[in-house]
């Protein structure tokens, strides 16, 4: 089972702009889509497209633009950001990065964001500890995958004030 169908994440996306950073063929988006307002996904790889484009035709509030964290620009603000699996490899330094999703992100807005399995840009948790209100903390996967701890990534969330 995909492990982000195991969230309990609606009450936060539910009528709302939301941008998904990274996310793939789109699976989160298909669960949620009903409920929110608007809906962006940015992804890097372009190969990912021809799903987006699919989902597209079905889902008029899907947006969506190929390309990186590091370069997206946009006029639009953002209700709620979610982030799973990606700050990793996101090639920024960790305060860029905060502070690239605090520009984009509503005030009373919502950081929907993933731990990492590896090193890399783990300062951004700790920065997001200080700048904002830490509202849900719960692990990833349940069940076996949690028993047997292969995977030990949890999902944070974060309020903006």
């Amino acid at each position: 089972m995909y492990r982000n169908y195991l969230l309990d994440i609606k009450k936060y996306l539910a009528g709302r702009n939301v941008l998904e950073v990274g996310p793939n063929k789109g699976y989160l988006f298909e669960k949620f889509y009903p409920l929110t307002k608007k809906y962006t996904l940015l992804e890097p790889n372009i190969h990912f497209e021809k799903y987006y484009v699919k989902l597209q035709k079905r889902h008029p509030n899907l947006h969506y633009k190929i390309g990186g964290f590091e370069t997206f620009q946009t006029e639009d603000r953002f209700d709620t950001i979610v982030m799973m699996a990606v700050i990793s490899h996101i090639r920024m330094n960790s305060k860029d990065i905060v502070d690239k999703i605090d520009s984009l992100l509503n005030k009373d807005g919502f950081l929907i964001i993933e731990t990492n399995n590896s090193k890399r840009n783990l300062e951004v948790f700790d920065i997001c500890d200080k700048k904002y209100e830490k509202v849900e903390a719960k692990p990833s996967y349940g069940g076996l995958m949690k028993r047997l701890k292969i995977d030990y990534r949890d999902v944070l969330i974060y309020k903006k004030s």
